[in-house]
């Protein structure tokens, strides 16, 4: 069995409500009822009620199965803008929410954040920038985490290395040039996010030009410090570095690059790249070289899972990330 049926198993195993706010974009509908219908999650549609189901009829798309929050619905709306307000932990005040809940988005947010739904999913209509902003504010970032990022699962087929063929690499979307806190940050929100989706234990490398100190820059240095952050963190997680990339992945290259014990050196199933630049070019080449199959980016470190996709995704990326939300919302 593949990686993403075994998402499927564990989403149906544990159906979540995943609240959709872009309710009107036909590729999103159509993904989204598909999903439902095959028992992957609860779908809640957020945003104009007749908007939507007109959408719907013009596209043929059969809403019996998911449930619609309507943002014209004036009572709910100020149930959940009151239900905010009264939560210990929050990101904006009660008086911003106010404001902000007119739009779809914040509004899935609210209900997400109140309990009403278990995670939000949008991203075809709303680039990242917007979505990043709107779940830190309302969802507030989990402990520990510095800044939201994002990481891109890849299973390579015919990998045959010892962790397996499914690898976790971030981060090529959020931080363009990430300090050492933000690189700690990174390493610990992959780690948690590769476990939820996986359910294997993540190995972490954090990568470099350098092994163990083969090479000396400030780039290096900023590696190194947050390795030390990192594991300052959460010395519950395997994080290790700084490592070439073969030296991360491929044991026989470890045991001759590192000279000392590693649990994580050639093992390696996430890897954090030194900066946006480095990771964005190198999962681009896989996708282009390698066989096989990427997912994600999945945007993480907030309070409460949210799923962000991208605005290029085909239809069955998104019904693939639907079954990703129900999964990260139980393991949440």
């Amino acid at each position: 069995m593949g990686f993403i049926e075994e998402i499927y198993e564990r989403a149906r195993a544990n159906k979540k409500r995943v609240a959709v706010p872009e309710c009107t974009n036909p590729g999103m509908m159509r993904s989204c009822v598909r999903a439902a219908a095959d028992g992957l999650a609860e779908i809640i549609f957020v945003g104009d009620g007749d908007t939507c189901k007109r959408v719907a009829k013009e596209n043929h798309i059969d809403l019996s199965l998911v449930t619609i929050a309507d943002s014209k619905d004036g009572e709910y709306v100020a149930g959940l803008v009151e239900r905010y307000g009264e939560l210990s932990k929050r990101g904006f005040s009660k008086k911003s929410i106010e404001k902000r809940i007119v739009s779809p988005l914040y509004m899935a947010l609210v209900m997400e954040a109140v309990g009403d739904a278990d995670c939000t999913f949008g991203g075809l209509d709303t680039t990242t920038m917007e979505f990043v902003m709107a779940a830190q504010g309302t969802l507030g970032l989990a402990p520990g985490v510095t800044a939201p990022s994002g990481i891109l699962l890849m299973e390579i087929e015919g990998y045959k290395g010892v962790q397996g063929n499914v690898f976790g690499m971030a981060d090529g979307a959020v931080n363009t040039e990430p300090s050492a806190d933000v690189l700690a940050s990174i390493a610990v929100s992959c780690c948690d996010t590769f476990h939820a989706l996986t359910g294997k234990e993540a190995f972490c490398g954090f990568l470099s030009y350098s092994t163990d100190g083969s090479g000396n820059s400030p780039s290096v240095f900023r590696v190194r410090e947050a390795l030390e952050k990192a594991k300052a963190l959460r010395p519950d997680l395997q994080i290790d570095g700084e490592f070439q990339a073969d030296a991360a992945i491929v044991e026989r290259v470890a045991k001759k690059k590192v000279k000392r014990e590693s649990a994580v050196a050639g093992k390696a199933n996430v890897l954090v790249f030194p900066d946006a630049a480095a990771c964005n070019i190198a999962t681009k080449l896989i996708q282009q070289f390698a066989p096989g199959k990427s997912y994600g980016p999945v945007y993480q470190g907030f309070g409460q899972p949210v799923l962000d996709c991208s605005r290029g995704d085909t239809e069955e990326r998104i019904y693939d990330n639907v079954a990703f939300c129900s999964v990260m919302a139980v393991e949440a």
